[in-house]
């Protein structure tokens, strides 16, 4: 796209603002800031990816896969208000990042508490989606995308939030066929543009609401690259290009608590 065809639309930074003030409005509501604030500024130290961490460290990924997506929806609407890529990446990278700062400095009033952690993968996950924007050969290969089925916290009511719904979720940074096709100068299809591998990573049993065991699992997988079935820039490719479709992979994943090894898919890996 030639974004220098008409003089960039300052509307586009009203757009971006008021996006990222219903973020911080509808999290404080959502989250009953009211009833949990506490006044006095707190961090907490979340462990990371640890086995005692929160959530295993699933959440980590989770900040980093939504502030990418973020950092994209206002690269794009910066791009089609006519501002350069430079640019579009500049502001769809800034405006989120400052944001997910706000975000967790005001956690930090509440009973919640700040976390470094978050943070940080904050702004690496705006820093992922701006820098892949901005060398699109890199960002027809690599992606990260998310998977999820309800699990049973949420299915039972015990967890009312499906984005903090870790037990159902897994995290996944892909590697497509058509990708890796054209960086080698290949420009004739090839079957090998239906299949993405990835390196995956997910926690089960860290929610605390039921009696079983914790997981932090990671894994090498192969599975159906959807995005090969759909014309390029089409808005059902850029869903299956941040969507994993649960049942459409399998892998071989170790359990990092435990050490045990083998090879899932389907509800080997959506069974909590």
């Amino acid at each position: 796209m030639n974004n220098n065809l008409y003089q960039p639309d300052p509307r586009a930074h009203y757009y971006s603002l008021a996006i990222q003030g219903a973020i911080i409005v509808g999290g404080a509501i959502f989250w009953n800031y009211s009833e949990r604030w506490t006044g006095e500024f707190a961090v907490e130290n979340e462990g990371w990816f640890g086995k005692n961490s929160y959530n295993g460290g699933a959440d980590k990924l989770g900040h980093a896969y939504t502030w990418s997506l973020l950092t994209r929806a206002l690269i794009h609407n910066y791009e089609r208000n006519g501002f350069s890529k430079k640019a579009s990446a500049f502001w769809g990278f800034t405006i989120p990042a400052f944001n997910g700062v706000v975000i967790e400095l005001l956690d930090g009033y509440t009973d919640y508490n700040a976390s470094t952690e978050d943070i940080l993968f904050n702004l690496l996950g705006s820093g992922l989606g701006a820098y892949l924007y901005l060398h699109p050969a890199l960002d027809e290969t690599i992606h990260l995308d998310w998977s999820y089925i309800p699990s049973s916290d949420f299915r039972d009511n015990i967890k009312r939030d499906f984005t903090t719904d870790y037990a159902g979720q897994m995290v996944t940074l892909e590697v497509n066929g058509i990708g890796m096709r054209k960086m080698f100068g290949q420009q004739k299809p090839l079957p090998t543009d239906y299949l993405q591998v990835g390196l995956s990573y997910y926690s089960r049993g860290y929610s605390g609401e039921l009696e079983t065991n914790k997981q932090r699992v990671v894994g090498l997988t192969m599975g159906i690259n959807f995005q090969a079935f759909f014309k390029k820039e089409s808005h059902i490719r850029t869903f299956f290009k941040y969507y994993k479709i649960p049942y459409s992979f399998m892998g071989v994943f170790q359990e990092l608590n435990s050490h045990a090894t083998g090879v899932k898919y389907g509800n080997g890996v959506f069974n909590y």
